[in-house]
């Protein structure tokens, strides 16, 4: 009994009343891995010689799935050779390279560091030396890499604007960030293994104009958009579940047809009473386990007494009833066979179990929330505009 029960933990982890299949995400992983490497031997097959081919860790450089899967022009983005640069052996490299900067003045050397000069300077780097080479910096007790620049997927979006470097807004949020990161890695170690797993990156940004996202062409990243302030540690934990939730997901349904009858744009306006309603069907798909993995980790934050400070507990209350409420539009809008294979239908199954065990668990605390003044995005000060804190905790 003992050996089933340790047989299903490893191949099967529990979010709410959702089972994640370890087994498919390694190998939906390894795919990822194996479509990078067949494009880089193609691309470059003399530079790909240099690298460890069988290493499935630089194969998912998030880097080099911006590289080949988006569309930005490849005279922005950065090099497959500085993108690799640092996996390859020191006795292999080149010793004189030519490195671009971004719009801050960072040069990006993935498993390296990064370089500060101008704003889109060029510049010879001897990789010998590499003088004024700033380590990258990781999420404590993981490998994580928090980014000091914005990636060249973030940069190039379209009408994007910043109110200031990536690297400040980092510092100004690194402690949240850490206590938010530690809560998961301590409260929530499997969920927080499954994170880790399909994750390599986080990108702490303040835009006025971008929303906090994750996507396949920019694998392993996930971005938070602070919206320029200084967010609490149920921010982050809220944002990590969040947009590595999409990670997660992108790799657990890489195989789309096997869950959706109709493409991943397919339109949901004439699925939905809602005017607004823009999204396609894998978008909507996605908010569903993102939802689960939001409410799985705010849930962990009221039901234990690692945070005490009544504020933090209020505004984790406060995001459950948002979450809830957009989580039951969704339930409603994708149980639909018509867009749903039987495999979908199941996934659709087990997100409405663990939105039901939520809703019963905070129904009464969350009754009489007043959400009118939020806009797409929760926002904690407008919040506590609109609803006393003393009322319900």
């Amino acid at each position: 009994m003992l050996k089933l029960l340790n047989y299903l933990l490893y191949f099967h982890m529990k979010i709410n009343s959702f089972f994640v299949e370890i087994e498919l995400l390694e190998i939906n992983q390894l795919s990822l891995s194996n479509t990078i490497l067949m494009a880089f031997h193609q691309e470059d097959s003399i530079l790909f010689e240099i690298l460890d081919y069988e290493d499935d860790f630089t194969f998912l450089e998030p880097s080099l799935f911006c590289y080949f899967l988006s569309d930005i022009s490849k005279t922005d983005k950065i090099p497959l050779l500085q993108s690799v640069v640092g996996y390859i052996p020191a006795a292999k490299r080149l010793a004189m390279l030519s490195l671009s900067a971004d719009q801050f003045g960072m040069v990006n050397l993935p498993n390296l560091g990064y370089i500060r000069t101008d704003s889109h300077n060029i510049i010879p780097v001897d990789l010998n030396i590499l003088t004024g080479l700033i380590p990258n910096q990781f999420v404590e007790n993981s490998k994580i890499r928090l980014c000091l620049h914005p990636t060249d997927l973030l940069a190039y979006a379209r009408d994007v604007s910043f109110h200031e470097p990536v690297e400040q807004t980092l510092a100004k949020n690194e402690d949240a960030l850490f206590i938010a990161t530690n809560f998961l890695q301590k409260q929530l170690p499997d969920f927080w293994s499954l994170i880790s797993s399909v994750t390599r990156e986080f990108v702490v940004f303040s835009s006025p104009n971008h929303n906090s996202f994750a996507g396949i062409m920019h694998h392993g990243t996930a971005y938070f958009n602070t919206e320029n302030k200084i967010q609490t540690p149920v921010f982050f934990i809220d944002d990590i579940a969040h947009q590595c939730g999409h990670i997660i997901f992108n790799v657990l349904t890489l195989d789309t047809p096997k869950y959706l009858k109709v493409p991943k744009d397919h339109p949901l306006k004439n699925y939905s009473s809602n005017p607004g309603e823009k999204r396609g069907s894998y978008g909507a798909f996605h908010g569903l386990f993102t939802y689960t993995c939001i409410l799985h980790a705010l849930d962990e934050v009221l039901q234990n007494q690692y945070f005490t400070d009544e504020n933090l507990r209020f505004e984790a209350l406060g995001r459950i009833g948002f979450y809830l409420h957009k989580f039951y539009l969704d339930l409603k809008l994708m149980d639909n066979p018509e867009i749903l294979t039987d495999a979908g239908l199941d996934f659709h199954r087990q997100f409405s179990e663990g939105f039901h065990e939520i809703l019963a668990r905070y129904k009464k605390e969350i009754q009489g929330f007043d959400y009118s003044n939020q806009p797409y995005t929760f926002q904690y000060d407008r919040f506590k505009e609109s609803n006393l804190l003393s009322k319900n905790m």
